[in-house]
Formats: C-alpha cells, sequence, structure tokens
C-alpha cells in the first residue's frame, strides 16, 4: 500500500488543450495556446510542466501540480522501481526510473510508492514532483 503526502502547495488551474479524460496522473506540458495543458506525450518537448491531477474534456479547467507531493503514474522499464528512486518522464507521459546517472535522462520527480518490479503493468503511487526536463531534455529541451 502506498502512503500520499499532503504538502499544501496548490495546483495550477489551466485548460485542456484537447481531451485529457484518459490522462489524469501524468505528465503534461504547456500548449501552444496561452493557459492551456497538453499530454506531455513527447517525452520533454515542451519540456513538462507538471502532474494533471483532475481528468478534464478539452476546454475544461486542468489541474496541474506543478511542484510537490501529488500521485502519478509510473512503471519499471528494465530495473526496479523502488522507494526514493528518481524518475524520468517517458514519451508516453508516465514516470520511469533513471538507469543510468551518466545518460540523458533528466529527473522529474522522485518515487515514495510501492516497489514495482515488473515491466508489464504501470502503478499509480505518490511522488515527489521536482519538475525539470525529460528523457532527453538535457540536450534537445525547448
Amino acid at each position: 500500500m502506498s502512503n500520499y503526502y499532503s504538502d499544501g502547495i496548490a495546483e495550477i488551474p489551466l485548460l485542456a488543450d484537447t481531451d485529457l479524460t484518459t490522462h489524469q496522473w501524468e505528465i503534461v506540458s504547456p500548449a501552444s495556446a496561452v493557459g492551456y495543458a497538453a499530454s506531455s506525450n513527447s517525452g520533454c518537448n515542451p519540456i513538462p510542466l507538471g502532474i494533471l491531477t483532475n481528468n478534464p474534456s478539452a476546454g475544461q479547467e486542468a489541474t496541474v501540480k506543478a511542484l510537490g507531493f501529488t500521485k502519478a503514474k509510473a512503471r519499471c522499464n528494465g530495473c526496479d522501481l523502488d522507494h526514493g528512486a528518481y524518475c524520468f518522464g517517458a514519451s508516453d507521459a508516465f514516470l520511469e526510473p533513471i538507469s543510468s546517472l551518466t545518460g540523458t535522462q533528466i529527473a522529474l520527480a522522485r518515487w515514495f510508492g510501492p516497489k514495482v518490479v515488473t515491466t508489464d503493468a504501470s502503478v499509480i503511487g505518490c511522488i515527489q514532483w521536482l519538475g525539470g526536463g525529460g528523457a532527453g531534455c538535457a540536450t534537445t529541451g525547448s
């Protein structure tokens, strides 16, 4: 069972650029229109803004946790996702544990959810959103 922490940091109210009803607890980025959020399904272009904490349709309010503790979708990809692990943003807006400290995977969050060792499933758990870049953003972020 995972613990969830409350830090008192409020979410940012934006508008959903497209239908985000199936993207709750995933990474979102600023959309091309000012004041809108879009699914961060490209890893880092544009650089992720935070975690979507609701499930809005296009044009509805999208609440985004841009700093601090919240829930997020994650999975492991060849290595364990364990308590305290640093995570990067995968190209489908999920979090994955950083596999190498020397690569281009930039830490967006720290995992405080349950330990995950299977690569064929995703899980929702508590994270601390740190912000920053995504997969490969060290050299290609915009």
